[in-house]
Formats: structure tokens, sequence, C-alpha cells
């Protein structure tokens, strides 16, 4: 490869895009504070060192973000560790065909729902850029649609940004919706669906939410796919067959699940101050993993991650953490708490 080619990096290693001179595609990033000092006796490609190669492959990964979120260089961006540490993350596969929960990683997400201001996203970023929090936990934070670019901004960057909702198209005459499109371009990279305030309140149909989460990944989002059964299902007997029907409806839409995250949330205890116990989350959560088993595969029934939600707190979270096939958690009103360091932390 000759000096001065533009590079990209996917999945399958670095790859030529473009030939021009790296000082002219980017002469304000390629400074001390970015490129490491070269050094001649180590290994190069056209004479450009592994370390650079990477230092200006982060760059152009990040170009039009550059213009879009200025303020994404005040966090780890601006050191050569931090880049090199989301290289770590960028290549590491979050889930695995073992069925061992420890091999699927821990994801928690934190779903603010229709709360904050800046002043509060303001403090809770602030918390959560100054924890040390558990490496081997993904955390996505579902903020409110108008507050995401203020929260991509300000957040660390290693965490994961939800919207809460999304429709089925790209674009088109549907007012006040907003398009899986149009989260990706403010910088979000994972999307909430099927929450039971969308089912319960808005009255969304285990149909129309399978086709959101379909268009959802097709458009290069993450998918929370939310199900979960009411008071009243349950004390039916019903929670099993409610919770089948509602994944039947996704997987008559969704054909690779690797983006998908499963959220498990008794609509009786979202909000409530009630919570299943560790054993009744955990007989739900077996039930799912062997519907995948029956229904889709044993390798996606291996390595789907299935979060609990309902009324996580610090004080639950780590008995909840330790029952086999809760692989995370979606947590509501403590996510806006300084408590959700801990429940970020529960594995520990």
């Amino acid at each position: 490869m000759p000096p001065g080619v533009l590079t990209k990096l996917n999945r399958n290693g670095i790859q030529c895009i473009a030939s021009v001179t790296l000082l002219q595609r980017f002469p304000y990033h390629l400074n001390h504070h970015t490129i490491p000092t070269m050094d001649h006796n180590r290994p190069t490609v056209g004479g450009v060192t592994a370390e650079v190669l990477k230092a200006v492959v982060s760059q152009a990964l990040l170009g039009k973000f550059t213009a879009v979120f200025p303020k994404l260089f005040k966090c780890q961006w601006k050191t050569y560790e931090g880049q090199k540490k989301f290289y770590a993350n960028f290549s590491t596969d979050c889930t695995d065909s073992n069925s061992n929960n420890m091999s699927r990683k821990f994801c928690v997400g934190g779903n603010w729902k229709m709360n904050g201001d800046q002043k509060s996203i303001a403090e809770i970023a602030k918390t959560l850029s100054s924890a040390a929090l558990d490496p081997n936990t993904e955390v996505v934070i579902g903020c409110p649609a108008i507050y995401l670019m203020y929260a991509r901004n300000l957040l660390p960057c290693e965490l994961g940004l939800a919207g809460q909702n999304a429709y089925k198209v790209a674009k088109g005459a549907f007012t006040g919706e907003i398009s899986p499109a149009m989260l990706k371009d403010i910088g979000a990279d994972w999307v909430i669906l099927g929450h039971s305030e969308r089912r319960a309140i808005f009255g969304e149909s285990d149909a129309l939410i399978a086709e959101k989460a379909e268009h959802a990944l097709a458009e290069g989002l993450k998918v929370i796919a939310c199900i979960g059964e009411t008071l009243e299902e349950r004390e039916a007997g019903k929670t099993n067959e409610v919770v089948a029907r509602q994944m039947c409806a996704y997987a008559q839409k969704i054909k690779d699940w690797k983006n998908v995250v499963v959220a498990y949330e008794p609509v009786w205890a979202i909000g409530t101050g009630k919570t299943a116990t560790p054993d009744q989350a955990q007989e739900v959560h077996a039930f799912l993993r062997q519907w995948l088993s029956d229904n889709i595969s044993k390798e996606v029934s291996a390595s789907l991650r299935i979060q609990y939600g309902g009324s996580v707190t610090a004080a639950n979270a780590k008995e909840l953490a330790k029952k086999p096939d809760i692989d995370g958690f979606l947590v509501g009103g403590a996510s806006l708490k300084p408590e959700f360091v801990d429940i970020i932390n529960a594995r520990q």
C-alpha cells in the first residue's frame, strides 16, 4: 500500500477507500495529541506504522461526526489510549453461542422515558463520566428524542445511545414520528421498541412493533425489543402465553438476531415499586430461552441477551444478575439517579 492511502476499518480488517495525502485530508487531527511518534524500527505499511494508521482510521470513522458533534473530541477521542480502547470495544462481538450467561456480555439499558432537561442530563452525564463502570457491561441510554444530540455530546463515548421509539418506514407524511435513519443521523445506535407504555397507552400492536423492529434493524440500528405481561395476565396464569405471542410476532419479521436484545418487563412491576423475585424473573427468562431454542435456533437461544426490567434498583440488581438466564436490565426511574452506577456494576 503506497504512503498517503486513506483507509477505513471494517470487521474483516483494514480496507483501502481512497488515495489522498493524509496530511491534506486530516490537517487538524494529525498532531502530537493523537498520533504517536514514528518509530522507524517498527513494522510499517507503505512507510506508515500500524499505530499511525489506526489513529488516522479512527479520525476517518468519525468523519461526519466531527461536523455534527464537535464536543465528541472532548471525550476519550482526544487521547490515543482512548482511541485504542474504542477499537478494543469495536472489534469485540458482544454475544457468542455459549449457553453460560457469563459468556453473554451483560447489557444494562437506562430508559429515561419522558423525563429530563438539559440541567439534569448534564448531571447524569457527569456522574456516568466520573464513575468506574464495569468494562464487561454494555450500557445503553434511552434518551428523549429532543435531547439525543445533547446527550451524545455529554455522555461517555463508550455508552450506547437509544431512541425510545421509531416508525416502520424511512420517511413520509407521518407527523410527529421519527425514523431509524433520523436516529442514526444524530448519533443514536440503538432504539427501544415495544415498551409496555407504547403498547398500553398508544395502542401499538404486536404486528406493528415487529414491523418497526424489522425496519430499524435493516437501517442499521440495534434493537431492545420489549415484551411482558400485565398483572391480570399473570394472575390468570397466562405469562408464558403472552410473552410467547409477543416473541412470535418479532420472529415473523426478524431473521438475524445478532443486533437484538430482548427485554422482559412484567408490566405490573414497572414503576410500581413491585418487582418479580429473582426466581420469578429467572423462570420467565428460562422459558424464553427454551422458546428461542424450539422456535428459532439453539444458536440464537444461547447467544441472545435477555434483560429484565421492572423496578430494578441497586438493592435487588445483584441478586437478579446472578440468575443464569438474566443478561442485564432495562432500568426506568433508577437510571435517572446515581444508583444507576451500582446497577451497571451488578456483576462485579
